[in-house]
């Protein structure tokens, strides 16, 4: 099955080293004829490859700006050669990227000096999506609820819950991630204003997991965002309007008005937003080896206790994304001075539309499951294979060196029972090899 990645390699800047291999989560990546290989059925689009990679190798294939202002961004002028009504969705993170002195506000208005016609911040549907998942932590109406329910704010999480925690998979809410509530509320809002116009929605991204979901959504469907453009690409050309200076327009933008709004940027933010008032506790987990270790934890069952994990891919949140421009560091300082300087309470949206947003954030169809790591469809033969795997790890040296094009010895063994490696890719078993045809050559002298 052909699946979509906006993660790619530039082949031409590849060395061929070794290190996004032994840094990718799950083991996506091999070095296979001096050039890395991204394993499509694998690949979860996190990212950590495009900030490991000391070569630029690695990539996201996100819009420009020229074009997602451009006529030829998702949507054209339509039969009349109207324009389409461009509004654009700034995620929570963006407010990170630049100094404090800059107000929300000032963002937005660069974000139209840019040439958008309107924001929708997807900060204004996060209490939407914190309440539709809340919603699960009534055990009396869902008395055979999973413990702990996961996040599905995080399509990189979900993913890899899918490949490498499949038993985890019913744990994740069925509530669509808060960009995909953000398009659809967006064209509702400015639908008026847009007339006979269609809108066209842009989210600026802050990490490539969403712009796979934007044109591959996990599960089925089309997504409401037309066009993604990466966070690091509007970031000068927006500090640029900011330092200049830039009137507020707030007739054509939809503002932020609660702390907890635009907490969703870091980690922690929306686990405080969701789960505040619930009796059991929540954990939040930043960066993608402490998930795993976490995940790993849930599957044990040794979470039985908890009732929500909030699990971020990118260290310190989505203000870590591998596509953010700011020190992810200092992006969160920020946004935590952000939400101090907002008022508790007081959601951007109006109480009733919130309430009808609740329902529109639930999913109709559970997350599947993918198969990226059986071995084969019968079971019989995946059984021996995996024992087959078993012995040949016993022969390899247990170095983990990365030499032979594999992240470790265990994927090389299962590389080799696949058919696309050989025993002799491991550099210690082809000297060995070497050294005997040597004595027998020579008689060991």
């Amino acid at each position: 099955m052909t699946r979509y990645h906006s993660v790619i390699l530039d082949e031409e800047a590849c060395k061929g080293c070794t290190v996004c291999v032994t840094t990718c989560p799950v083991e996506a990546i091999r070095v296979l004829e001096g050039k890395a290989r991204i394993r499509a059925e694998r690949c979860i689009d996190c990212g950590i490859c495009i900030r490991r990679c000391p070569h630029h190798a690695k990539k996201a294939l996100s819009a420009d700006l020229v074009s997602a202002l451009g006529p030829g961004a998702g949507e054209a002028a339509d039969d009349a050669g109207r324009p389409p009504f461009r509004v654009v969705l700034p995620a929570p993170s963006l407010y990170g990227q630049f100094p404090e002195r800059f107000s929300v506000a000032d963002i937005h208005a660069a974000l139209l000096e840019l040439g958008f016609d309107a924001v929708f911040p997807v900060a204004a549907s996060t209490p939407a999506i914190a309440r539709a998942t809340a919603s699960f932590f009534d055990k009396v109406r869902h008395p055979d609820l999973p413990r702990p329910l996961v996040s599905s704010s995080c399509p990189t999480i979900i993913k890899l819950i899918q490949i490498r925690f499949p038993s985890l998979v019913a744990n994740v809410v069925p509530v669509i991630a808060p960009m995909e509530l953000s398009g659809r509320l967006a064209r509702e809002v400015f639908a008026p204003e847009a007339g006979a116009r269609s809108v066209h929605c842009t989210f600026i991204s802050p990490c490539p997991g969403k712009i796979t979901e934007s044109v591959a959504p996990i599960g089925g469907g089309e997504s409401s965002v037309d066009c993604v453009v990466a966070m690091k690409d509007v970031h000068l050309p927006l500090l640029q309007i900011l330092t200049k200076g830039v009137a507020c327009r707030s007739s054509v933008s939809v503002s932020v008005s609660s702390p907890a709004e635009i907490a969703w940027g870091r980690a922690g933010g929306e686990a405080e937003a969701t789960a505040h008032g619930e009796k059991g506790a929540w954990i939040a987990v930043d960066g993608m080896d402490q998930c795993i270790r976490i995940l790993e934890d849930a599957e044990n069952g040794r979470l039985s206790d908890i009732s929500f994990l909030e699990l971020m891919a990118c260290t310190d949140g989505c203000v870590g994304g591998a596509l953010t421009a700011a020190n992810p560091s200092m992006a969160r300082h920020v946004l935590r001075k952000r939400e101090e300087a907002l008022k508790p309470g007081g959601d951007t949206l109006s109480g009733d539309r919130i309430e009808e947003s609740v329902l529109e954030s639930f999913r109709k169809e559970p997350y599947p499951s993918r198969s990226a790591l059986l071995l084969d469809p019968d079971y019989a033969k995946a059984l021996s294979m995996m024992e087959e795997m078993e012995r040949i790890v016993e022969r390899l040296p247990g170095l983990d060196c990365g030499c032979c094009g594999a992240p470790n010895c265990h994927a090389l063994a299962e590389d080799i029972v696949r058919g696309t490696a050989e025993l002799t890719d491991c550099v210690i078993i082809l000297k060995e090899q070497y050294r005997e045809l040597l004595d027998q050559e020579y008689g060991g002298t």
